[in-house]
């Protein structure tokens, strides 16, 4: 087994052998390292560093975002190039949904493997605001499909949605971050 050492400074960890003078994270000197061992077992340890639930989000994240963008521009833009902007804000706003359940799926898995449940509290309260993210998603689909796509009306509520799921998005993200390194160990 490989002996780790962590940044008492940034939390840095990596293999002692490859301690070269200094941190390569924060730039402290390599005095500021102490000795450390994971906790977890080695299939959890492999599981979450796949960062599978951190990667996924941010097709979502991004989705919303295009549509917000798209809509927005649409309504300003006429012409050809405002039938390329509406074909192209359809397709991403069709994809939203999926994306969103693809990551919520991703995030129910990370929070098992992390927590052994998903019903700790900040768990909870991300799945509230995951579901709040996917129904959101689907009603950006249901405008884009029932309303015509030529009235100014449909594009600002579907840029409206489209902020209100940006703000589940970024809330979710704020939620996350805070959790990426907590684990149980075992």
């Amino acid at each position: 087994m490989k002996e780790l050492v962590r940044c008492k400074s940034c939390g840095y960890i990596m293999e002692k052998g490859k301690l070269h003078g200094k941190c390569p994270a924060c730039g402290v000197p390599d005095k500021m390292f102490e000795p450390y061992s994971e906790k977890i077992a080695p299939v959890r340890k492999f599981i979450l560093s796949l960062d599978l639930h951190p990667m996924l989000v941010h097709f979502p994240q991004a989705f919303v975002t295009t549509v917000l963008l798209l809509s927005l521009l649409a309504m300003v833009v006429h012409g050809r190039v405002r039938d390329l902007i509406v074909c192209a804000d359809t397709v991403v706003g069709i994809a939203l949904p999926f994306a969103v359940l693809l990551a919520f799926c991703a995030g129910l898995l990370d929070g098992k493997i992390r927590f052994r449940r998903v019903t700790t509290p900040l768990l909870v309260k991300k799945i509230v605001f995951g579901s709040l993210f996917f129904l959101l998603s689907c009603g950006i689909v249901a405008l884009e499909l029932a309303l015509p796509l030529n009235a100014f009306s449909t594009f600002a509520s579907i840029a409206g949605l489209s902020l209100v799921a940006l703000a589940c998005a970024v809330y979710l993200g704020l939620m996350g971050v805070g959790l990426l390194n907590s684990k149980f160990p075992g």
